[in-house]
């Protein structure tokens, strides 16, 4: 194990110190010749297991599709795989010239089977309430409900690994209800978690697990990891999502992109110094990300931080506001494509750098020293 404790440099000349060790060990790993490079632009996010509207399809201000699926869905009996809906879509999306980036719900979306395995083994449950409604989650680092789901992944990565229209799979690993980074962590959740054994080593260890069985399985795509903060569960508030990132980084250095998917207009300006956007910074090139919340017919303003504006104004500002962290795509709503075409227009042209956004993005910023930084063997 390498252990790296209260390193005080920024995670450039972590890197540089840590590049030699790698090669000596022979852990260095390089990407598959000819991987081409991140994709750029829009990509239309329908809802899980929906269809793209055609219209998304043939929008050509629309450079990808975001297809979503549940692990229920594709696995509904332990090893029964149907790939109908994903093959349809996959199919639809490279007819239409589009690229796709594929996303498979672990967490709200997996089967019954999982968790009883769980159960049958012995293992811990998280239990909390997701907006309202009270749910039970197996502990992000249990042996079985890792077991299961790094087989699906492979499952996944056989049949997807070599069909060129897929360019992105996202991974994740610390999601308790959506594919998104979220550990609940309010106060009164840490004493459950403590109890449960809960430690920064188990959820990188974890993280490992499911970044390489991902990185293995599509050896030709990016991996998208979706970051955030912990809260006081960890030695910092982004310990484990930093220290996950510069594993990854460290094993298959050009692969991963760090995503942040909240992006709204009231995010705060990059570099994001001292806020849980500070990591996207400091992971460009890297980087991209998923709109918080649709802004047509949105009557609560979300990406407004709940201040009324006309929807356009508050997509064009969120675009803005992702192409200053240095964003390659952004994933939009599918009802935004439909309903603010301008807005779908601009963000096409400014993301794959045909319009200059209105301001240049900031060129400082030295990211703050972690309290640590660890890699995971």
């Amino acid at each position: 194990m390498v252990f790296l404790e209260n390193v005080r440099n920024s995670a450039r000349s972590f890197r540089i110190v840590l590049l030699p060790l790698l090669l000596y060990s022979g852990q260095l790993v390089f990407p598959a010749s000819g991987f081409s490079q991140i994709p750029r632009g829009v990509f239309s996010l329908p809802p899980s297991d929906q269809s793209a509207q055609d219209g998304s399809l043939t929008n050509p201000d629309v450079d990808g599709i975001s297809i979503r699926s549940g692990w229920i869905s594709i696995e509904p009996t332990e090893g029964v795989f149907n790939w109908s809906f994903l093959d349809s879509e996959v199919a639809r999306a490279a007819a239409a010239g589009k690229v796709v980036i594929l996303r498979i719900a672990t967490q709200a979306g997996k089967p019954a089977w999982v968790t009883q395995a769980v159960s049958n083994a012995g293992g811990l449950f998280f239990n909390f309430v997701d907006d309202g409604v009270s749910t039970s989650i197996p502990v992000f680092w249990d042996p079985t409900y890792l077991a299961k789901k790094k087989a699906m992944i492979a499952a996944v990565g056989a049949h997807f690994a070599n069909n060129p229209t897929v360019k992105v799979i996202a991974a994740s690993f610390a999601n308790a209800t959506s594919e998104d980074w979220n550990v609940p962590h309010t106060s009164d959740l840490i004493p459950q978690w403590q109890a449960l054994g809960y430690t920064s080593d188990k959820m990188l260890d974890a993280g490992k697990q499911i970044i390489d069985a991902t990185m293995v399985a599509f050896p030709n795509q990016y991996v998208a990891l979706a970051v955030a903060g912990d809260g006081s569960l960890d030695p910092d508030s982004d310990y484990v999502s930093r220290n996950a990132v510069a594993t990854a980084n460290a094993s298959w250095p050009g692969r991963l992109i760090v995503q942040k998917n909240c992006l709204s207009a009231v995010n705060p300006p990059a570099p994001g110094t001292n806020s849980d956007f500070e990591l996207l910074w400091d992971s460009r090139p890297n980087v991209a990300g998923q709109m918080l919340w649709s802004c047509a017919g949105d009557t609560t303003y979300r990406n407004n931080g709940g201040v009324a504006a006309d929807p356009g104004t508050i997509l064009q500002n969120s675009v803005d506001a992702g192409v200053s962290y240095g964003m390659n795509y952004i994933e939009i709503y599918q009802t935004d494509v439909a309903n603010l075409p301008d807005e779908i227009s601009y963000a096409h042209a400014v993301l794959n750098g045909t319009t200059p956004p209105p301001s240049p993005p900031p060129t400082g910023g030295t990211p703050a020293p972690p309290t640590g930084f660890r890699l995971v063997p």
